[in-house]
């Protein structure tokens, strides 16, 4: 120790903190190193979820960045944060990250089995810990994860085992979902409709095109409601250029067909339909214009909005 002591006390000092530098190991962003893991604190506990061993404070990858250079992350203990996009509807005990439509899909797994996630924390955000590897599954794998998504149809074609990205994670965090709008105030349906701004409809129709293509939340006059089902509604002034019309993703869930008049928040996507004859004819039938559906010899040009979740403003008793 006094041979140290004296070879740094030739140095100057700025060439002393060089050397013990030297020594220290930095490791990249989202790359854990090794460490105590009583002195890291968790991620915070009003805000996040903690599954096996949870995740503590410091930087993790986002996917996307992950996905453009799988390799450099393979072998390693690494962090990543994603948005979960479907979760085994068995028992939790795997999750999917990103849009697995496009590439290999990335599925997270549960070191030793010792934990599972809740089976609603699709469209969450997660941070996982653990290690990637590339997996070929075989046949029977492809099939039995399709099955655990509820996915019988699809799993029932299966002739090829998927190769894809597996995440086997020692530790997970999922965002808390957020606080739906006063369920005192406000009906919910499909997804229902968290606390947070939305978009006045009479701005997105100024500029309709830029909310193309995006998750939205708009808020806006329910002006009417489908009369057979309560399976469709309009927003805003439907004479004055393209109608805007609210449909329900995936058929899930109906709207009250008395809603007319009431405010509504809605929250999905917005695109530009061109009807058919046909479709338009069906469309004002089920609002009770039949005498108008039968004149009609062109589709209409509308605003068709599909909606994941929807409030609507509770009706005001008269005293």
């Amino acid at each position: 120790m006094r041979i140290l002591f004296v070879l740094l006390s030739a140095f100057p000092i700025a060439a002393q903190a060089a050397v013990v530098e030297s020594k220290i190991a930095v490791a990249p962003a989202g790359i854990v190193p090794k460490q105590d893991p009583k002195a890291s604190k968790k991620l915070d506990e009003a805000a996040w979820e903690h599954f096996g061993d949870g995740i503590t404070q410091g930087a993790a990858v986002p996917l996307a960045d992950v996905l453009k250079a799988p390799d450099s992350f393979t072998g390693k203990t690494v962090r990543i944060e994603g948005p979960i996009t479907a979760v085994c509807q068995t028992k939790g005990c795997w999750m999917y990250l990103g849009e697995n439509a496009k590439g290999s899909p990335f599925m997270v797994k549960f070191k030793d089995y010792a934990f599972f996630v809740p089976k609603d924390a699709s469209g969450r955000t997660t941070i996982v810990e653990g290690t990637l590897t590339m997996k070929q599954e075989t046949v029977e794998e492809t099939k039995h994860y399709l099955e655990d998504a509820g996915k019988t149809e699809e799993a029932a074609k299966v002739t090829e085992g998927r190769k894809l990205w597996r995440f086997m994670a020692s530790g997970v965090a999922i965002k808390k979902a957020s606080k739906k709008l006063d369920e005192a105030a406000w009906e919910h349906f499909g997804d229902g409709i968290t606390e947070g701004p939305a978009t006045a409809l009479a701005d997105v129709l100024k500029a309709p095109d830029s909310f193309t293509g995006k998750t939205v939340r708009i808020e806006g006059p329910i002006t009417a409601v489908c009369q057979t089902k309560g399976c469709w509604m309009y927003l805003g002034e439907n004479a004055k250029g393209s109608p805007f019309m609210v449909k329900f993703k995936d058929y899930a869930f109906f709207v009250p067909k008395d809603a007319s008049g009431r405010t509504t928040i809605i929250e999905g996507t917005l695109t530009l339909k061109q009807e058919t004859v046909e479709e338009t004819k069906h469309y004002l039938e089920d609002a009770g214009k039949s005498e108008e559906a039968a004149k009609v010899t062109e589709g209409r040009k509308l605003w068709r909005f599909m909606a994941s979740g929807v409030a609507i403003k509770k009706a005001v008793l008269a005293k």
